[in-house]
């Protein structure tokens, strides 16, 4: 029988705290004797390593000061955890600077890399904001709940996969076919699939019946129905969307929710789910891109056989634009090289898109827009969207009392959700709507409240139609 002490997020064991802030520490050891035995003739350098020394200072506070109610997937923990998969990915650019960046071309080295050192100290400042929201925020009142077991959760998860599956095909059928719609992929989908989100949103109904099954009914996987269901639902998805997340996410969301409900850490889980999920971005990329040639390659998708050659080659990719994404492409840089001066502050626009987005754009041509797409168009000239991180979001909307606000705010709903979850936790359909919040809203971003939104409210109404949750009535006093 598990202890009423015990953490509701995963506890951490002290030698566990103690190898996190080890590898905290040894990254930061291991920048510095990299940037030593690699001198660099840029003269910013000793300043970035100064600013990820105060990051990685505020990234220990949670650890250092741990509580017992605290835990590996504890909203201060796994943000910290979070955070430094940021950093590790951005390992070579600390050491060697920012050489060039594709929305800055003219930009020498040190001007490019005194950007980073900006965008670091601005990285502490909203650790320090978001501390500051999470522990001085007012407590939230939190609504009763009330809980049951389904009966016949997978004949209604079937239903709801079917429903995804003739959505799908009436969709593919308004595109002109599944080969148009794919080959649009390369136009652009940020243009091409613009407006279509409706129907993507009532296709992944099939994939989050799949999460809530996995979670509510301990055999799940030991039914060929479950896989059968999630297979198809995963590929509806990705079709449906082009994106290679809606494969990615699912996986780490069950895993996520998994560890939620067994209370333990399985290190062979999460490293076999990183590397397949770093395979598929690989390999689902080589799919999307072949469409930029105007055919699709099919073939790309054949990539998942056992064939080492292909495995390193789609690895590899999916490593490389990782690392890409967060210097050479990211859309920060440009956002703190030129707003205010060349571009003006959006002032609140892109967080308003999250709440215009059920507004056709039919209806209201001049909606705002999303933050990514404004990125491409506006400092890389292209039709991509090109996600710009929630201090690039934040900075390019208010400045720095943007990024004040934003993540105090951010600190404020990180405690709530915390309280929430230590209330309900033993219950599995609060464990797939915390997993859902803790992993697709890790950073405040427009982007990040948008997948929050589309994915909590449709798992919420599934759970609610087969009765695993409902929202008890307000008790009235005589």
């Amino acid at each position: 029988m598990r202890s009423s002490q015990e953490s509701p997020f995963v506890r951490m064991t002290p030698w566990q705290r103690l190898c996190v802030a080890g590898i905290l520490s040894s990254f930061l050891l291991w920048i510095g004797f990299q940037q030593l035995i690699h001198p660099s003739s840029l003269t910013t350098m000793g300043w970035v390593f100064l600013a990820l020394a105060g990051n990685i200072g505020l990234m220990l506070v949670p650890l250092v000061f741990y509580q017992p109610s605290y835990g590996w997937f504890h909203p201060l923990i796994f943000g910290i955890v979070f955070s430094l998969l940021n950093h590790l990915r951005r390992a070579d650019t600390y050491i060697h600077g920012l050489q060039w960046h594709a929305g800055l071309p003219g930009w020498s080295p040190d001007s490019l890399t005194l950007l980073l050192v900006y965008e670091l100290v601005l990285r502490a400042i909203s650790l320090m904001s978001w501390y500051f929201g999470f522990f001085l925020s007012p407590p939230l009142r939190l609504p009763q709940l009330k809980f049951g077991q389904p009966r016949h959760l997978g004949s209604k998860v079937l239903l709801v996969v079917l429903f995804s599956f003739v959505v799908f095909a009436a969709y593919m059928q308004k595109r002109g076919g599944i080969t148009s719609h794919i080959l649009s992929w390369g136009r652009g989908r940020t243009t091409e699939l613009a407006g279509e989100f409706y129907w993507q949103f009532v296709i992944q109904f099939g994939l989050l019946a799949c999460l809530s099954w996995l979670i509510l009914d301990r055999n799940s996987v030991l039914r060929p129905l479950f896989w059968g269901c999630t297979l198809m639902s995963v590929g509806f998805m990705f079709l449906s969307s082009g994106s290679r997340s809606s494969a990615i996410y699912f996986m780490i969301l069950g895993l996520i929710a998994w560890l939620l409900r067994e209370r333990k850490i399985q290190i062979t889980k999460i490293i076999g789910i990183t590397f397949l999920g770093l395979f598929l971005l690989g390999i689902l990329g080589n799919f999307r891109d072949s469409t930029y040639d105007g055919e699709i390659n099919w073939a790309a998708l054949m990539g998942a056989a056992p064939n080492d050659a292909v495995d390193e080659s789609a690895l590899s990719s999916g490593l490389g634009e990782v690392t890409n994404r967060s210097s050479v492409f990211a859309g920060v840089f440009p956002i703190l090289a030129l707003v205010p001066n060349d571009v003006d502050f959006l002032y609140g626009s892109s967080y308003l898109a999250v709440l215009t987005l059920p507004v056709p754009r039919g209806l209201w041509p001049a909606k705002p827009s999303l933050i990514a797409g404004m990125v491409g168009e506006t400092f890389f000239n292209v039709n991509v969207g090109m996600p710009p991180g929630s201090i690039g979001e934040a900075y390019w909307n208010f400045g720095l009392p943007g990024v004040l606000m934003v993540f105090f705010c951010f600190g404020a709903f990180c405690k709530g959700l915390a309280t929430s979850f230590e209330q309900y936790a033993g219950e599995p359909a609060v464990i797939v709507l915390y997993a859902i919040a803790l992993f697709l809203f890790p950073e405040p971003t427009g982007l990040s409240a948008i997948d929050l939104l589309l994915k909590e409210i449709p798992a919420f109404l599934f759970l609610w139609s087969t009765g695993a949750i409902a929202i008890a009535p307000p008790n009235r006093s005589p």
